[in-house]
């Protein structure tokens, strides 16, 4: 009886320090990858080492937004395919993510300036100054002009 109340009492200690470490991730890349979620082939990183299990998030205006996490949470992704345009995509990264916050920033001549935030995020500052969400993770700004 003592072991199973020690084994219950260290399993509560795990669940809260894990809810005390912090950030938790982009929650929508968490769920099993379905067959929309493969990135079209064009689509690469030059860096073998980044984020590389992508989830489609949204598709916006004929532009599909894709976002891929570290598994330990601490670099993530955003690629944008825009359908009509598939040689304009882009795909940017950024680590040293610990807690609520804009990850990055990404534009293509033509194509809309994309963000991509942690889950949590406040994006009512952002949206105020002219930014559109498309997804709780995805904010698309203005295109981006020559």
């Amino acid at each position: 009886m003592k072991s199973a109340a020690a084994a219950v009492a260290l399993l509560l200690l795990a669940g809260l320090l894990a809810g005390c470490s912090g950030y938790s991730g982009i929650t929508t890349v968490q769920r099993p990858a379905e067959a929309k979620d493969a990135l079209p082939a064009g689509i690469r990183s030059e860096k073998p080492d980044l984020p590389s299990d992508f989830r489609l998030l949204a598709e916006d205006n004929r532009v599909k937004y894709f976002a891929a996490e570290s598994p330990e949470r601490t670099t993530a992704c955003i690629a944008a395919y825009p359908v009509d345009k598939p040689d304009q995509w882009m795909l940017a990264c950024s680590d040293g993510i610990t807690g609520e916050r804009e990850i990055v920033t990404t534009s293509h001549m033509g194509q809309p300036t994309v963000k991509l935030v942690t889950t949590g995020f406040d994006t009512k500052a952002l949206e105020s100054e002219g930014w559109r969400k498309v997804h709780a993770n995805v904010l698309v700004g203005a295109v981006a002009n020559p």
